[in-house]
């Protein structure tokens, strides 16, 4: 989908909502600018060990500072169900992180933290260690993101670099969402099952370049509600599919 933006350069993440509408009643981040992290769980209707991940996933959307996606991937359909979330474009995002890392690691349930590291989705204690990691990581390089609305405008702020960063450049990500999405499974591995999926995404598209100096977006809002989410999420992310530099959450009151 193409939107028309509109960009402010200035020399010197993701909203969950319960409707788009209510953006210009927005509260403050969960996280303070800049230190959210981003999980990413790729994800299948067609596979029997994803609704623990799923379940997981639930329970870390609810954490302070902590931002998640999910992604439905459509290359288990032939195992007797079509996954009704599925698409290409995400089994196609999960291989580029799995091509960027260099191990080819692509499977389900996968979730990919702070687009640097992979765990199975379903290990808790496994994702907790990966936050740890990247956290550190990424510490002296994280970018602070606000978004809010200007009438039907929804405007993202995007920070400079830090000046100790090496980066200096990263795609801005805009995802739509669900914020929660229930589905009743009759054939397949999880046949029987009713299965919950916490912000499963509708669409993903790069909407501009930041070359690490503060930077404005500017988006209708009526052409984000035509995709059917109720949840935004923007993103820094270097190249297609690096380390996430900022993500940041917006909830309605």
């Amino acid at each position: 989908m193409r939107l028309p933006i509109v960009i402010t350069a200035c020399a010197g993440a993701a909203i969950c909502l319960m409707g788009l509408a209510g953006l210009s009643q927005a509260q403050p981040p969960k996280a303070g600018a800049g230190d959210a992290v981003l999980l990413e769980l790729f994800t299948s209707q067609g596979c029997s060990s994803c609704p623990p991940a799923d379940e997981l996933l639930a329970d870390y959307s609810k954490k302070p500072g902590v931002i998640t996606l999910s992604f439905s991937v459509d290359y288990w359909n032939y195992l007797g169900w079509h996954d009704t979330l599925s698409s290409p474009e995400s089994s196609e995002r999960q291989r580029e992180y799995a091509h960027t890392r260099g191990d080819g690691r692509v499977y389900t349930p996968q979730v990919v933290v702070d687009g640097i590291s992979h765990v199975n989705g379903a290990n808790a204690a496994a994702i907790d260690m990966a936050i740890r990691k990247a956290t550190m990581r990424l510490k002296n390089v994280r970018v602070p993101i606000t978004m809010h609305a200007e009438g039907n405008t929804l405007v993202i702020d995007i920070d400079a670099a830090p000046k100790a960063s090496s980066m200096r450049a990263a795609t801005v990500w805009l995802a739509v969402a669900k914020e929660k999405e229930t589905v009743a499974i009759t054939r397949g591995e999880n046949r029987g099952k009713k299965i919950t999926y916490t912000h499963p995404v509708k669409d993903l598209t790069p909407i501009g370049m930041w070359k690490g100096e503060k930077i404005t977006f500017r988006l209708p809002l009526k052409d984000l509600q035509t995709i059917g989410g109720d949840c935004l999420v923007a993103m820094l992310q270097v190249e297609n599919a690096g380390p996430v530099l900022g993500v940041a959450a917006y909830e309605r009151m």
